[in-house]
């Protein structure tokens, strides 16, 4: 398929990305004054990779995933010798339905539960705009064909080989359907210079409840919520994954 020929203008008013809340940084807590702390960070900074150059000046919260490796398995559309890749959703409650799947993977990998089988925590949503003139809707009735291989649950060779493609064509985003939450649509970013502005458009502080059966997300000072059950997205009481085989 020729991808080049496929890509579309797209402007996403909001891709969302939940992360952990980092509001005071833990070098505040081993420094003695501002200037102190200051350096520490600097020094830290350094043992870090090297901010890609089409990265400079992004907050750390975009820039991040791009600056790091690929992890073991490496993700949807990257392998594990490609770059990291900026993943978000189009809605807030997808992003929060895939907070909460890799909660649950992260409880199922472990043999014993101790004080992790219920969890309080906090978490930062925030969103950013995006704007290319190379991107592509997986989720168009064009690929109709492939949504399913798009989806898989439990496999990304199919996808990993469609991202490598996708990066060769020259595209900047993607967008593809959720293989966790029905109706929800996903993005990955494979270029930051998609990115409108070089701040999140907004940043939300949300308490977490979580337990080996549900999850819930509540805003802090508000009264929105979400909340989702493991059941909904296990087999046969696993939620699969591609890096887990048993």
């Amino acid at each position: 398929m020729n991808f080049a020929s496929l890509l579309r203008p797209h402007i996403i008013g909001n891709c969302w990305r939940v992360v952990e809340t980092q509001e005071t940084a833990a070098t505040m807590a081993i420094t003695r004054s501002a200037a102190e702390q200051s350096r520490l960070e600097e020094l830290l900074d350094l043992s870090k990779p090297k901010i890609p150059d089409d990265c400079a000046g992004l907050s750390y919260l975009l820039m991040t995933p791009f600056r790091y490796p690929p992890l073991r398995y490496g993700s949807r559309f990257g392998s594990t010798w490609e770059r990291g890749i900026f993943y978000g959703s189009c809605e807030l409650q997808t992003a929060f339905a895939e907070t909460a799947v890799y909660f649950w993977l992260f409880q199922q990998g472990l043999s014993t539960l101790g004080p992790l089988e219920n969890i309080r925590d906090q978490r930062t949503a925030f969103s950013v705009k995006l704007s290319s003139q190379k991107a592509i809707d997986l989720h168009a009735e064009e690929f109709a064909n492939q949504h399913d291989k798009i989806s898989q649950r439990d496999s990304w060779d199919y996808t990993q080989q469609l991202g490598k493609q996708l990066r060769e064509a020259g595209t900047d985003f993607v967008l593809y359907a959720s293989s966790r939450f029905s109706g929800g649509k996903n993005i990955a970013v494979f270029s930051p210079l998609a990115f409108t502005d070089k701040e999140p458009t907004q940043q939300q502080l949300w308490h977490v409840r979580f337990t080996i059966e549900s999850c819930v997300f509540v805003r802090a000072g508000n009264s929105e919520s979400f909340e989702f059950h493991k059941n909904n997205f296990s087999v046969d009481g696993k939620i699969p994954h591609p890096a887990l085989t048993a």
